[in-house]
């Protein structure tokens, strides 16, 4: 089957903010040359790491965002070798540009520049807020900036800061459906465009339910900085074996929740017709919250989510790392594949890309050692020769793999 990226080429010069659209773009197909650092770039040396063994090749970070990639090591504090980053650029179809470039980079993503190494190319780069000059960028800025820091805790605590880099994630998604974008565009009209893509303006869209037109109609309240208390109330319990459940009161299957209340405790008063009113039972949601939690303690977590979906309610298991690792459906659907690290000689379980698709496969694939392909991209990309190609590896310009991967 044929990826619908492929034939493709993405030249991903992105910053760790940017790294995961990149590898969304692999696992649809397209060939992406990561060119990083002669040294690796930072998401090698972001921990943890496999067996607790700090290196360049095992940073768990680094294998899962640059999974499926080419590693292509340049020497980019030098000015010439952005000359080899411009034959480079003048193949791609797309360039992802760091959101915050050093003043070398800045000068080549400048659009005058760019357009005369590279007329047809499309670039993707990132800022942190529009019309601003701010240069140091973190996750915990862009979830500051975007609104969602605010959301995340209660009014007696300090905000909570959000697991999982989400500020970096959402600007990822959004630079991935931009590249997409160029891509149909170039398809269409054979030329280049840019995009330049907001972290603030990512992070906001994941906040916009919050501040939707119908929380004032719906709840008769403005939303505050309450967390989950924003929904309307609790909706994680715990069970009798003291595992974790989400309960969602979800509306169209209230009347079901109010019978298997009825039949555990013989309590009938959900069944009464006031409580078919959304906003009554908003007004009187502590109630729900107490036999929810009474009735989420009378089972363990798996009878409990079991009988929960056999009524079409609400109920799913909170998963740990383990429970997701163990989880059936995962197995069943060959989620995690194993592959093989050469560079790390062993074989590491890993994700493949959640892409399902009647027309295609996407499989799991190894993140790159660190100039593993520098010499391939030189030779077939750049069409340089071998005399070339050795003189700037001795001269320090571009690294090539010492762990015994193909280089």
């Amino acid at each position: 089957m044929t990826l619908p990226l492929t034939g493709v080429l993405v030249v991903d010069m992105g910053d760790e903010p940017l790294a995961l659209a990149s590898r969304l773009l692999g696992d649809l197909g397209a060939d992406v040359v990561r060119v990083e650092p002669i040294d690796g770039d930072q998401l090698r040396r972001r921990g943890p790491f496999v067996g607790d063994v700090e290196s360049l090749e095992s940073g768990l970070a680094h294998i899962l965002y640059n999974a499926g990639k080419r590693s292509f090591a340049l020497a980019l504090d030098r000015p010439d070798s952005w000359d080899i980053a411009g034959k480079l650029a003048a193949q791609a179809d797309i360039i992802i540009a760091p959101l915050e470039p050093s003043p070398l980079a800045t000068q080549f993503f400048a659009d005058g520049h760019l357009r005369s190494v590279a007329p047809r190319v499309g670039l993707v780069d990132a800022v942190y807020r529009r019309n601003s000059n701010d240069r140091e960028v973190t996750d915990l800025t862009g979830t500051a900036a975007g609104g969602l820091l605010y959301l995340n805790g209660f009014p007696e605590d300090p905000p909570n800061h959000p697991a999982g880099n989400l500020a970096y994630k959402q600007t990822s998604l959004a630079a991935a459906f931009a590249a997409m974008s160029l891509i149909l565009e170039q398809g269409i009209s054979d030329k280049g465009g840019r995009i330049t893509v907001s972290m603030q303006e990512a992070v906001m869209w994941t906040t916009i339910q919050t501040a939707n037109e119908n929380y004032w109609p719906w709840h008769h309240s403005r939303p505050g900085r309450r967390g989950i208390a924003n929904i309307g109330g609790r909706t994680v319990f715990q069970a009798r074996d003291g595992l974790w459940v989400s309960f969602v009161q979800h509306p169209p299957a209230w009347g079901a929740f109010a019978q298997w209340v009825a039949e555990v405790f013989a309590d009938a008063r959900f069944l009464g017709p006031e409580w078919a009113e959304g906003l009554y039972r908003f007004e009187h949601n502590d109630e729900v919250t107490e036999v929810t939690e009474r009735l989420a303690r009378t089972m363990d977590r798996d009878e409990l989510v079991a009988d929960a979906q056999r009524r079409s309610i609400l109920v799913v298991p909170v998963q740990g790392v383990a429970d997701i690792s163990n989880d059936p459906h995962l197995r069943e659907r060959d989620f995690f594949q194993r592959v093989n690290y050469t560079q790390l000689g062993m074989e590491l379980e890993v994700m493949r890309p959640p892409l399902l698709s009647s027309e295609y496969h996407a499989t799991a694939r190894r993140a790159p050692a660190l100039g593993e392909h520098s010499r391939e991209v030189l030779r077939e990309t750049c069409a340089m020769s071998e005399t070339d190609i050795e003189r700037l590896i001795a001269e320090g310009t571009v690294g090539v793999s010492q762990d015994g991967v193909k280089a």
